[in-house]
């Protein structure tokens, strides 16, 4: 009786150490770590904050702080640069801080006219969804 508990046992065990979970930490369209000079005007940019946090962390995303951070620079904001990803760890709270400036990419074409954006996505070898999506 005993072994057939301890092989119960050590299976549920081994379940449970062999199986595992992923958790999606990010969507990005354009991220680097490394100092990137994009020539964008940041001056018209907004700098901005976002924050994702939960009981234990559950909840808490990168992306919702990224998310909540260009939603507070309002709806035409939709790029991020020069940003900052950081853990916020309290007492039974934590989660994520996202910090950068916002820009806003159809701001940016008017300036530089639909060739000059192009141009510009090109040489920072950005993908340009809006031109894929037209082809």
């Amino acid at each position: 009786m005993k072994t057939n508990k301890l092989t119960l046992l050590m299976v549920l065990a081994s379940f449970f150490l062999m199986t595992s979970c992923s958790v999606r930490l990010v969507d990005f369209t354009v991220i680097s770590s490394k100092n990137v000079s994009l020539k964008i005007d940041k001056s018209q940019g907004i700098r901005v904050s976002g924050a994702s946090v939960g009981f234990l962390g559950l909840g808490a995303s990168i992306k919702g702080a990224m998310d909540k951070a260009l939603q507070s620079a309002g709806p035409d904001y939709d790029l991020l640069v020069d940003g900052v990803v950081s853990i916020q760890d309290y007492v039974l709270v934590s989660g994520y801080k996202v910090e950068g400036t916002a820009i806003s990419t159809s701001k940016l074409k008017a300036a530089l006219g639909n060739d000059g954006y192009n141009n510009w996505c090109k040489e920072h070898n950005i993908f340009d969804a809006e031109a894929q999506n037209n082809n």
